[in-house]
């Protein structure tokens, strides 16, 4: 089948594939853009897995992000794409759609290919009585609310945009699922999500029903690219690249290959972040959690023990909410709180909670 740019028109193929196990719900889309060439259609996958799962992305360390023994006694399977992005809970309260167009036919730079391709989902949302806004960082928000995750990438001959429709979303399980390195952090993740992740159901008190969201969010691609979607199948072809994607996604030494970047912050959403800090002084530990906004302390929590006094660190914390880590007055305070409370004697100073608090941020 013949296609031609999106932007000029072009034959655009729907699968809706309907429920699929969880491998198929990652592998499917890779093996069409594997399959694709200059002359293949543009295709867009809808599906939803039958089962939850675990999704990595390409460059993550296994090990490092995911709790493994919680996924095997949870009878979680865990399953590394080939695009980017972080962790995520994936389960059938969610619909996933992807788009898979060669590459000569999308748009080249990053934030062209995410506007273009995540607009039907904005528009779906919106429909449904959601104001949705598809912010720079490639989320789709409602107000600060994250209501879909997204991701891109290049794969074979083809350009890969994927996300989700958000019918529900387990909290609980995707702050489990992470490795962490106490609860309190987990703790701070968990009520980090449910203050910037949303769905369908928290916004509109019910879920509405997944077949009509469904047609609203092909019709939406069909506006936004130009053509109706056209229903088929996959090909022998593709088909067969299936199996083969199947069986490198089941290989150990895929899921746990080496290498990557360790990120020492969990990503909430494109402009949120957590992380959990250490702060080894000669007068005692104290141990950070700190939620960031941009560059800005939206929420911390400083606890521990000094070696000559009780540590209470709650006044601090109020005083830092709000306050830029870039900013010129975060010594002032870090310095003011110290005289105050005479915290000096105790073996450690402001400049080693400055130094822990912008470890890092950028």
């Amino acid at each position: 089948m013949n296609g031609s740019s999106p932007e000029g028109g072009m034959m655009v193929r729907l699968l809706d594939l309907g429920r699929v196990s969880h491998l198929h719900s990652q592998s499917v889309y890779h093996a069409v853009a594997y399959c694709a060439t200059d002359r293949s259609p543009g295709t867009i996958i809808l599906l939803t897995p039958k089962e939850p799962y675990v999704s990595i992305g390409f460059h993550q360390v296994l090990e490092k992000d995911i709790d493994l023994e919680y996924c095997r006694e949870s009878g979680l399977p865990i399953v590394r794409r080939e695009v980017g992005g972080g962790s995520v809970y994936l389960d059938s309260d969610q619909l996933f759609f992807q788009c898979v167009f060669p590459w000569e036919k999308a748009p080249k730079r990053v934030d062209f290919l995410y506007k273009k391709f995540l607009q039907p989902a904005v528009n779906a949302y919106r429909a449904l009585g959601i104001d949705a806004q598809h912010l720079p960082g490639h989320d789709i928000q409602v107000q600060e609310r994250k209501i879909c995750g997204t991701g891109a990438g290049r794969i074979g001959e083809a350009s890969v945009v994927v996300g989700n429709i958000m019918f529900d979303f387990n909290y609980g399980e995707m702050s489990r699922i992470l490795k962490v390195g106490s609860e309190p952090f987990r703790d701070m993740i968990h009520d980090s999500m449910q203050i910037y992740v949303s769905s369908l159901k928290r916004e509109l008190g019910a879920a509405p029903d997944r077949d009509e969201v469904k047609k609203v969010l092909v019709r939406e691609f069909g506006h936004v690219l130009g053509e109706p979607l056209q229903e088929g199948d996959l090909t022998p072809d593709e088909l067969r690249m299936v199996d083969r994607i199947d069986s490198r996604f089941r290989d150990p030494k895929w899921l746990f290959q080496k290498g990557g970047k360790i990120s020492s912050f969990t990503k909430i959403t494109a402009d949120v972040r957590v992380r959990e800090t250490p702060c080894v002084t000669p007068g005692g530990t104290l141990n950070i959690l700190i939620r960031l906004k941009k560059d800005v302390i939206d929420g911390i929590r400083i606890t521990g023990r000094l070696l000559s006094s009780p540590a209470d660190f709650s006044d601090l914390e109020k005083r830092l909410v709000g306050m830029s880590l870039e900013g010129e007055h975060l010594p002032g305070i870090l310095e003011s709180f110290f005289r105050e409370k005479d915290l000096f004697s105790a073996g450690l100073g402001p400049e080693d909670l400055l130094r822990a608090l912008s470890a890092d941020h950028n």
